[in-house]
C-alpha cells in the first residue's frame, strides 16, 4: 500500500543494509584459529545467540566518547567471554579478543547487492534516510568502509542514545534528529520484535525485510523480501 505522506526512511543497519559475509560462526572461528583454538562454528552460533539474547541492551547514554568506547568494547568482551566458556576458553583469548573487535569493525561485513543502487535513487526522489540500530559506534567505520555513510541524513545507533530497539525512546530520538512526525515514516529493518513491533508502537509505517521468509504470519502488505520492494509502499 502506497502512503502519499511519506518523506522519510528509517533503516536498521546490520542484517538490512549488509551482513556478515562468512557467517557469524565462520568468522568467530577463523579468528580463534590464528589464536590457538579450532571451535566449531555451529557451536559458535548457538552459543553467541544464547550469550547475546541474554545480554543487556547495548545501551550507554550520557557518557564522554572515550567512556563509551571503552564500555561498547567491555560489552562484547563479556558476550565473547561467555560464549567460549559454553565451547571451550583458550590460552589466546585476550589477543584473540582484540583482534576479532577490529574485524567486526571493517573485513567482516559485506554490502548487499541492491543496497547501494536502493540508496542512491531514495536520495534523488529527497527522501530523508535515517539508520536506527542497535549498534556500537564502529557502525560508523562499517558504513563508511562500504561507502553507504553518505546516503544518511541521521544516525542513531543504542550505545549512543541510552536505549535501544523496541524501546520507543530511541524511535522518539530519531523523529526528534530527522525533524519528521511518525506518519511521514516508513521503518524497515529484519527483525519483527525490534523493528517492525518497535516502530509501530510510535504509529511509524514499519516493514520486515525478510529475506528468507522467515515470517510466514506477516503479511504481505508489512513485508519486503529485499530493498528494492520499498517502492511499492512509496508515491509513485
Amino acid at each position: 500500500m502506497k502512503n502519499r505522506e511519506i518523506n522519510t526512511i528509517f533503516f536498521d543497519a546490520a542484517d538490512t543494509l549488509f551482513y556478515i559475509d562468512k557467517g557469524l560462526g565462520n568468522t568467530y572461528a577463523s579468528v580463534a584459529k590464528k589464536h590457538g583454538a579450532d571451535p566449531d562454528p555451529g557451536a559458535l552460533r548457538i552459543a553467541f545467540s544464547k550469550a547475546f539474547t541474554t545480554a543487556p541492551p547495548l545501551a550507554f547514554g550520557s557518557v564522554s566518547d572515550d567512556e563509551r568506547k571503552v564500555l561498547e568494547k567491555n560489552y562484547w568482551r563479556d558476550i565473547v567471554e561467555n560464549i567460549y566458556n559454553e565451547v571451550g576458553m583458550f590460552d589466546g583469548f585476550d589477543s584473540h579478543f582484540e583482534e576479532l573487535f577490529e574485524v567486526f569493525r571493517s573485513d567482516a561485513w559485506a554490502i548487499f547487492p541492491e543496497t547501494k543502487d536502493v540508496l542512491s535513487k531514495l536520495n534523488e526522489k529527497n527522501y530523508k534516510l535515517g539508520i536506527i540500530s542497535n549498534f556500537d559506534s564502529r557502525v560508523y567505520d562499517v558504513m563508511n568502509n562500504l561507502e553507504i555513510q553518505e546516503h544518511f541524513d541521521s544516525f542513531i545507533i543504542s550505545s549512543e542514545a541510552g536505549h535501544a530497539k523496541p524501546d520507543p525512546n530511541i524511535f522518539h530520538i530519531a523523529l526528534k534528529d530527522i525533524d519528521s512526525d511518525p506518519k511521514e515514516c516508513i521503518h524497515i529493518g529484519d527483525n519483527v520484535y525490534n523493528d517492525f513491533h518497535g516502530a509501530r508502537s510510535l504509529g511509524i509505517q514499519a516493514l520486515v525485510l525478510d529475506r528468507e521468509n522467515d515470517y510466514e504470519s506477516i503479511g504481505d502488505q508489512h513485508k519486503i523480501t529485499n530493498l528494492e520492494e520499498i517502492y511499492n509502499f512509496l508515491p509513485s
